[in-house]
C-alpha cells in the first residue's frame, strides 16, 4: 500500500473536463494545488503529489529535543495551496488526500518491523483553542484520524489528542526561528491521561522544528516514550536524509 509509486501524468477524462469547465464558468472553483478550474484537486496536481517519497527532514540549526522527522513532500506552491486552502478555508474535501500524505509519512517513520511491536498512539499538534473554534474544525486532528483509518490496515495504531496549547502563546506566522522558540517555550501542557503506548506526533508542516520540539519535550518530560514526528511537508530550506529507522 505505501510502495513507491512512479511520478504519472493523469489525463482527465471528457466528463471530467465538462465539470472543470462548468466549475469555472459556474462558480470560479480551481484547483487548490495550482489554481486551474477544477473541482478539488486537478488529476495533474494528484499525479505529481503521487510520485513523491517520504524523507526524513532535520532543520538547520536543529532545536534541542527535536525528534526524528519524516516528511511527505517538500512545501511548494502546490502543497501550499491544498495545507492553506484546508486549514484556513476549511476544504474538507482535501482531508482524505492530506491524510492520505501524512498516514505515507508515519508508515515510513515506524518501519516495516513495526508489526510486532506494541500499538503506536498517534498525537496531533495542537492548535489555540480559540483558532479552532473559528475555523469551526481541528484540520490537524482530522487528518490524523483519517491517517489512521488507513494505517490500521498494516500497523496498531490510534488517535490521542494528549496535548493542549497553553493561553499566550502567538500565531507563529511570520516569527524567525529565534522567536518560533520563544513564543513555544512552555507552550504545551498534558492533557487528561497519557498516551498508552510510544508516541508519534503529527502535523501538517516543519518549519524551523521548533513546534514538534517543544511538543516532545513534553511528552518525554512526562515519560512518554516519543518515536518520531511525521508530517505531510517541510519547508525546503531543511536539510534532506535518507529516513533512517533507527532509534536515536
Amino acid at each position: 500500500m505505501f510502495d513507491r509509486l512512479d511520478r504519472v501524468r493523469i489525463e482527465p477524462s471528457s466528463a471530467e473536463r465538462w465539470l472543470a469547465a462548468a466549475a469555472d464558468l459556474l462558480l470560479g472553483a480551481v484547483c487548490a494545488g495550482c489554481g486551474t478550474a477544477w473541482w478539488g484537486v486537478c488529476p495533474d496536481c494528484r499525479g505529481l503529489l503521487q510520485g513523491r517519497i517520504p524523507y526524513a527532514a532535520v532543520p538547520d540549526p536543529c532545536p534541542a529535543a527535536f525528534p526524528r522527522t519524516v516528511t511527505s513532500s517538500p512545501y511548494d506552491s502546490i502543497l501550499r495551496g491544498m495545507i492553506i486552502a484546508h486549514k484556513e478555508h476549511q476544504a474538507l474535501g482535501l482531508t482524505r488526500l492530506l491524510a492520505d500524505r501524512l498516514a505515507l509519512s508515519v508508515a515510513t517513520l515506524i518501519g516495516r518491523g513495526w508489526p510486532g511491536g506494541p500499538p503506536v498512539v498517534l498525537v496531533p499538534v495542537p492548535s489555540a483553542g480559540r483558532i479552532v473554534r473559528q475555523r469551526g474544525f481541528d484540520a490537524t486532528l482530522a487528518m490524523t484520524r483519517l491517517a489512521a483509518r488507513r494505517l490500521r490496515v498494516r500497523h496498531p495504531v490510534s488517535v490521542q489528542p494528549a496535548l493542549g496549547q497553553r493561553a499566550g502563546v502567538r500565531d507563529q506566522a511570520g516569527l524567525d526561528a529565534q522567536a518560533r522558540r520563544r513564543n513555544l517555550s512552555g507552550g504545551f501542557r498534558l492533557r487528561s491521561g497519557l498516551p498508552t503506548g510510544p508516541v508519534v506526533l503529527t502535523d501538517d508542516l516543519v518549519t524551523t522544528g521548533s513546534t514538534l520540539a517543544e511538543a516532545a519535550r513534553v511528552l518525554r518530560a512526562s515519560g512518554v516514550p516519543v518515536l518520531g514526528a511525521a508530517t505531510v511537508a517541510a519547508t525546503e530550506r531543511l536539510k534532506r536524509e535518507a529516513p533512517g529507522l533507527r532509534s536515536r
